[in-house]
Protein backbone atom coordinates (compact mmCIF):
# COMPACT_ATOMS: atom_id res chain seq x y z
CA UNK A 1 0.00 0.00 0.00
CA UNK A 2 1.26 3.01 -1.16
CA UNK A 3 2.12 5.51 1.78
CA UNK A 4 -0.11 8.99 1.32
CA UNK A 5 1.11 10.96 3.92
CA UNK A 6 3.20 14.25 3.46
CA UNK A 7 7.13 13.98 4.46
CA UNK A 8 6.47 17.54 6.84
CA UNK A 9 3.59 18.34 8.58
CA UNK A 10 3.19 22.16 9.38
CA UNK A 11 3.80 23.24 13.05
CA UNK A 12 3.75 26.87 13.43
CA UNK A 13 2.14 29.51 10.76
CA UNK A 14 3.84 31.67 7.89
CA UNK A 15 4.83 34.98 9.41
CA UNK A 16 6.09 38.11 7.04
CA UNK A 17 9.37 37.45 5.00
CA UNK A 18 9.28 33.66 6.45
CA UNK A 19 7.50 30.36 5.23
CA UNK A 20 5.72 28.12 7.71
CA UNK A 21 7.56 26.13 10.11
CA UNK A 22 7.82 22.47 9.22
CA UNK A 23 8.68 19.21 10.58
CA UNK A 24 8.76 15.21 10.08
CA UNK A 25 5.64 14.09 10.36
CA UNK A 26 7.44 11.12 12.12
CA UNK A 27 8.01 13.26 15.31
CA UNK A 28 5.96 16.56 14.84
CA UNK A 29 5.69 17.37 18.38
CA UNK A 30 9.49 18.06 19.14
CA UNK A 31 12.85 17.93 17.70
CA UNK A 32 14.84 14.63 18.53
CA UNK A 33 17.24 14.83 21.16
CA UNK A 34 17.83 11.27 21.96
CA UNK A 35 17.11 7.82 20.82
CA UNK A 36 15.98 6.75 24.83
CA UNK A 37 15.69 8.55 28.30
CA UNK A 38 19.15 8.81 30.10
CA UNK A 39 20.71 8.92 27.02
CA UNK A 40 22.57 12.24 27.15
CA UNK A 41 26.21 11.96 26.62
CA UNK A 42 28.81 9.54 24.83
CA UNK A 43 29.51 7.92 27.93
CA UNK A 44 25.71 6.98 28.28
CA UNK A 45 25.73 4.96 25.17
CA UNK A 46 28.73 3.19 26.34
CA UNK A 47 26.91 1.85 29.76
CA UNK A 48 23.68 1.34 28.02
CA UNK A 49 25.09 -1.50 25.59
CA UNK A 50 26.70 -2.59 28.25
CA UNK A 51 23.86 -3.13 30.73
CA UNK A 52 21.05 -4.12 27.52
CA UNK A 53 23.07 -6.52 25.30
CA UNK A 54 25.48 -7.96 28.25
CA UNK A 55 27.36 -10.76 26.79
CA UNK A 56 26.31 -10.75 23.49
CA UNK A 57 28.93 -10.27 20.58
CA UNK A 58 29.75 -6.11 20.30
CA UNK A 59 33.48 -5.77 18.57
CA UNK A 60 35.10 -7.98 15.88
CA UNK A 61 38.82 -7.84 14.71
CA UNK A 62 41.27 -10.25 12.57
CA UNK A 63 44.72 -10.34 13.71
CA UNK A 64 47.26 -10.28 10.82
CA UNK A 65 49.11 -13.99 11.36
CA UNK A 66 51.18 -13.65 8.47
CA UNK A 67 52.15 -11.46 6.26
CA UNK A 68 53.67 -12.44 2.23
CA UNK A 69 55.58 -10.13 0.06
CA UNK A 70 56.07 -10.71 -3.84
CA UNK A 71 58.03 -8.47 -5.92
CA UNK A 72 56.14 -7.81 -9.16
CA UNK A 73 57.22 -6.32 -12.48
CA UNK A 74 54.58 -2.77 -13.49
CA UNK A 75 54.59 -1.21 -16.57
CA UNK A 76 53.71 2.76 -16.85
CA UNK A 77 53.94 4.91 -19.08
CA UNK A 78 56.39 8.06 -18.41
CA UNK A 79 57.15 10.64 -21.02
CA UNK A 80 55.49 8.75 -23.93
CA UNK A 81 57.29 5.89 -22.97
CA UNK A 82 56.37 2.45 -21.03
CA UNK A 83 58.71 2.05 -18.07
CA UNK A 84 58.77 -1.03 -16.39
CA UNK A 85 59.80 -1.22 -12.59
CA UNK A 86 59.53 -3.78 -9.67
CA UNK A 87 57.08 -3.38 -6.98
CA UNK A 88 56.66 -5.03 -3.86
CA UNK A 89 52.89 -6.17 -2.88
CA UNK A 90 52.00 -7.77 0.35
CA UNK A 91 49.41 -10.12 0.82
CA UNK A 92 47.71 -10.71 4.44
CA UNK A 93 46.70 -13.64 5.86
CA UNK A 94 44.45 -13.20 8.99
CA UNK A 95 42.69 -15.23 11.68
CA UNK A 96 39.42 -15.97 12.55
CA UNK A 97 37.34 -13.00 13.89
CA UNK A 98 37.59 -12.75 17.75
CA UNK A 99 35.30 -10.98 19.39
CA UNK A 100 34.39 -8.55 22.93
CA UNK A 101 31.16 -8.74 24.42
CA UNK A 102 29.35 -5.49 24.92
CA UNK A 103 30.15 -5.94 28.63
CA UNK A 104 34.04 -6.67 28.43
CA UNK A 105 34.51 -3.28 25.65
CA UNK A 106 32.67 -1.53 28.50
CA UNK A 107 35.20 -2.98 30.92
CA UNK A 108 38.47 -2.48 28.81
CA UNK A 109 37.06 1.25 27.73
CA UNK A 110 37.09 1.85 31.48
CA UNK A 111 40.69 0.43 31.90
CA UNK A 112 42.16 2.53 29.21
CA UNK A 113 40.18 5.79 30.90
CA UNK A 114 41.37 5.29 34.63
CA UNK A 115 44.86 4.58 32.66
CA UNK A 116 44.79 7.77 30.94
CA UNK A 117 43.61 9.85 34.21
CA UNK A 118 46.82 7.77 36.08
CA UNK A 119 49.09 9.70 33.23
CA UNK A 120 47.79 13.45 33.60
CA UNK A 121 45.38 13.35 31.02
CA UNK A 122 42.72 16.65 31.71
CA UNK A 123 38.86 16.95 31.80
CA UNK A 124 38.42 19.43 28.85
CA UNK A 125 41.98 19.31 27.13
CA UNK A 126 41.79 17.59 23.87
CA UNK A 127 42.92 14.24 22.77
CA UNK A 128 43.81 13.55 19.28
CA UNK A 129 43.46 10.22 17.30
CA UNK A 130 45.61 10.05 14.62
CA UNK A 131 44.69 5.82 13.91
CA UNK A 132 43.00 3.75 11.45
CA UNK A 133 39.41 2.49 11.92
CA UNK A 134 39.78 -0.41 14.34
CA UNK A 135 38.37 -1.64 17.88
CA UNK A 136 41.46 0.53 19.43
CA UNK A 137 40.32 3.39 17.97
CA UNK A 138 36.39 2.83 19.35
CA UNK A 139 38.28 2.33 22.80
CA UNK A 140 40.27 5.27 23.14
CA UNK A 141 37.05 7.70 22.02
CA UNK A 142 35.17 6.04 24.47
CA UNK A 143 37.92 5.68 27.42
CA UNK A 144 38.50 9.68 26.39
CA UNK A 145 34.32 10.77 26.61
CA UNK A 146 34.45 8.63 30.04
CA UNK A 147 37.02 11.30 31.62
CA UNK A 148 35.12 14.73 29.82
CA UNK A 149 38.05 14.51 27.57
CA UNK A 150 37.26 15.71 24.51
CA UNK A 151 38.83 14.14 21.32
CA UNK A 152 40.21 15.90 17.89
CA UNK A 153 39.87 13.26 14.67
CA UNK A 154 42.58 13.26 12.27
CA UNK A 155 42.80 10.89 9.38
CA UNK A 156 45.43 8.01 9.01
CA UNK A 157 46.04 9.65 5.59
CA UNK A 158 46.89 13.47 6.36
CA UNK A 159 50.79 14.24 5.57
CA UNK A 160 52.82 16.22 8.21
CA UNK A 161 51.55 19.67 7.73
CA UNK A 162 48.05 18.15 8.15
CA UNK A 163 48.60 16.00 10.91
CA UNK A 164 50.40 19.36 12.65
CA UNK A 165 47.73 21.29 12.55
CA UNK A 166 45.01 19.17 13.87
CA UNK A 167 47.57 18.89 17.04
CA UNK A 168 48.82 22.66 17.23
CA UNK A 169 45.08 24.32 16.51
CA UNK A 170 42.92 22.32 19.58
CA UNK A 171 46.29 22.72 21.57
CA UNK A 172 46.13 18.29 21.98
CA UNK A 173 47.51 17.21 25.41
CA UNK A 174 48.33 13.81 24.09
CA UNK A 175 47.78 11.48 20.91
CA UNK A 176 46.58 8.19 20.12
CA UNK A 177 48.09 6.14 16.87
CA UNK A 178 49.22 3.23 15.18
CA UNK A 179 52.79 1.94 15.35
CA UNK A 180 53.04 2.51 11.05
CA UNK A 181 51.78 6.33 11.61
CA UNK A 182 54.60 6.73 14.45
CA UNK A 183 57.09 7.52 12.25
CA UNK A 184 55.03 10.62 10.27
CA UNK A 185 53.93 11.58 14.08
CA UNK A 186 57.65 11.77 14.94
CA UNK A 187 58.44 14.36 12.25
CA UNK A 188 55.69 17.06 13.36
CA UNK A 189 55.93 16.26 17.39
CA UNK A 190 58.93 18.94 17.70
CA UNK A 191 56.59 21.61 16.44
CA UNK A 192 53.48 20.50 18.92
CA UNK A 193 54.51 21.64 22.23
CA UNK A 194 51.66 20.89 23.73
CA UNK A 195 51.57 17.29 23.24
CA UNK A 196 52.51 15.35 26.62
CA UNK A 197 51.73 12.04 25.95
CA UNK A 198 51.73 9.66 22.50
CA UNK A 199 49.82 6.12 23.11
CA UNK A 200 50.07 3.86 20.61
CA UNK A 201 49.39 0.37 19.13
CA UNK A 202 51.21 -2.04 17.55
CA UNK A 203 54.43 -3.27 16.73
CA UNK A 204 56.46 -0.12 16.00
CA UNK A 205 60.13 -0.31 15.91
CA UNK A 206 62.96 0.58 18.48
CA UNK A 207 64.27 3.65 16.85
CA UNK A 208 60.95 4.90 16.05
CA UNK A 209 60.16 4.82 20.02
CA UNK A 210 63.39 6.48 21.20
CA UNK A 211 63.13 8.77 17.92
CA UNK A 212 59.99 10.15 19.68
CA UNK A 213 61.27 9.86 23.39
CA UNK A 214 64.21 12.21 22.43
CA UNK A 215 61.81 14.97 20.91
CA UNK A 216 61.25 16.76 24.72
CA UNK A 217 61.70 15.66 28.42
CA UNK A 218 58.14 16.23 29.28
CA UNK A 219 56.82 13.73 26.83
CA UNK A 220 55.34 10.34 27.59
CA UNK A 221 55.62 7.24 25.26
CA UNK A 222 53.09 4.19 26.33
CA UNK A 223 51.77 1.43 24.61
CA UNK A 224 47.91 1.22 24.87
CA UNK A 225 47.96 -1.89 26.19
CA UNK A 226 50.12 -0.51 28.77
CA UNK A 227 47.40 2.42 29.52
CA UNK A 228 44.84 -0.59 30.23
CA UNK A 229 47.44 -2.02 32.65
CA UNK A 230 47.31 1.46 33.95
CA UNK A 231 43.78 1.71 34.51
CA UNK A 232 43.30 -2.19 36.18
CA UNK A 233 45.98 -1.63 38.83
CA UNK A 234 44.15 1.57 39.97
CA UNK A 235 40.49 0.77 39.94
CA UNK A 236 39.82 3.47 42.29
CA UNK A 237 40.36 5.86 40.11
CA UNK A 238 37.38 8.03 39.86
CA UNK A 239 35.94 8.94 36.76
CA UNK A 240 32.29 9.75 37.38
CA UNK A 241 33.51 13.09 38.89
CA UNK A 242 35.12 13.96 35.26
CA UNK A 243 31.72 12.73 33.33
CA UNK A 244 30.91 16.03 31.28
CA UNK A 245 28.01 17.89 30.62
CA UNK A 246 25.61 17.17 27.52
CA UNK A 247 26.72 20.55 26.22
CA UNK A 248 30.40 20.00 26.47
CA UNK A 249 32.67 19.33 23.92
CA UNK A 250 32.84 15.79 22.52
CA UNK A 251 34.83 15.97 19.21
CA UNK A 252 36.47 18.19 17.08
CA UNK A 253 35.83 16.35 13.77
CA UNK A 254 38.71 17.31 11.10
CA UNK A 255 38.32 17.28 7.66
CA UNK A 256 40.84 15.45 5.31
CA UNK A 257 42.61 18.81 4.44
CA UNK A 258 42.16 18.03 0.60
CA UNK A 259 41.69 21.77 -0.07
CA UNK A 260 43.84 23.26 2.34
CA UNK A 261 44.58 23.06 5.98
CA UNK A 262 42.11 20.32 7.66
CA UNK A 263 38.87 22.27 8.68
CA UNK A 264 37.55 21.16 12.07
CA UNK A 265 33.58 20.76 13.32
CA UNK A 266 33.52 21.54 17.26
CA UNK A 267 30.81 18.86 17.90
CA UNK A 268 29.12 18.70 21.63
CA UNK A 269 27.63 15.41 23.42
CA UNK A 270 24.31 16.77 22.66
CA UNK A 271 24.97 16.83 19.08
CA UNK A 272 25.86 13.49 18.79
CA UNK A 273 23.55 12.12 20.67
CA UNK A 274 20.52 13.60 18.70
CA UNK A 275 22.15 12.40 15.66
CA UNK A 276 21.62 8.93 17.58
CA UNK A 277 17.82 9.78 17.98
CA UNK A 278 17.10 10.74 14.59
CA UNK A 279 18.63 7.63 13.10
CA UNK A 280 16.49 5.39 15.76
CA UNK A 281 13.77 7.33 14.72
CA UNK A 282 13.90 7.17 10.93
CA UNK A 283 15.77 4.35 10.83
CA UNK A 284 15.36 2.29 14.02
CA UNK A 285 13.05 -0.19 12.59
CA UNK A 286 15.47 -1.51 10.31
CA UNK A 287 18.48 -2.13 12.52
CA UNK A 288 18.39 -5.72 13.98
CA UNK A 289 20.44 -6.75 17.00
CA UNK A 290 20.84 -10.08 15.26
CA UNK A 291 22.60 -8.49 11.81
CA UNK A 292 26.39 -7.82 11.50
CA UNK A 293 28.12 -4.56 10.30
CA UNK A 294 31.43 -4.60 8.74
CA UNK A 295 33.29 -1.71 9.15
CA UNK A 296 36.50 -0.12 7.41
CA UNK A 297 35.75 3.39 6.38
CA UNK A 298 37.36 6.29 8.29
CA UNK A 299 36.12 6.93 11.91
CA UNK A 300 37.52 10.28 11.37
CA UNK A 301 34.63 11.39 9.02
CA UNK A 302 31.04 12.31 11.00
CA UNK A 303 29.42 9.78 9.18
CA UNK A 304 30.98 6.72 10.01
CA UNK A 305 31.51 7.46 13.85
CA UNK A 306 27.66 8.10 14.06
CA UNK A 307 26.79 4.92 12.13
CA UNK A 308 29.03 2.56 14.76
CA UNK A 309 28.05 4.56 17.39
CA UNK A 310 24.11 3.83 16.31
CA UNK A 311 24.71 -0.03 15.79
CA UNK A 312 26.57 -0.22 18.95
CA UNK A 313 23.11 1.13 20.29
CA UNK A 314 20.89 -1.09 18.99
CA UNK A 315 23.16 -4.27 19.88
CA UNK A 316 24.59 -5.11 16.30
CA UNK A 317 27.82 -6.59 16.10
CA UNK A 318 30.74 -4.70 14.41
CA UNK A 319 33.68 -6.51 12.60
CA UNK A 320 36.21 -4.18 11.63
CA UNK A 321 38.15 -5.29 8.34
CA UNK A 322 41.22 -3.25 6.26
CA UNK A 323 40.67 -1.82 3.15
CA UNK A 324 43.83 -3.42 1.48
CA UNK A 325 42.97 -7.22 2.24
Amino acid sequence: MPNNKPGSVEIAEAVKGESAVRRSWIHPESLVERPAEGINIIHDVLQYAARTHGSKQAIGWRNIEKIVEEEKEVTKTVGGKQVTEKKVWKYFQLSDYEYWSFVEFRDYCMEAARGLVVLGVEKGKVFNIYAQTSVNWQMMGHACAAIGTPIATAYDTLGDSGLQHSLDEPECQGVFTNADLLPTLARVLANAPTVSLVVYDGKPSDKVLDQIRGIRENLTVIHLDDVRAKGRDNPDVDTKSRLPSSEDTACIMYTSGSTGAPKGVVLSHANLIASLGAIKTLLGHHLKPDDSFLAYLPLAHILEYIVELALFFVGMTTGYGRIKT
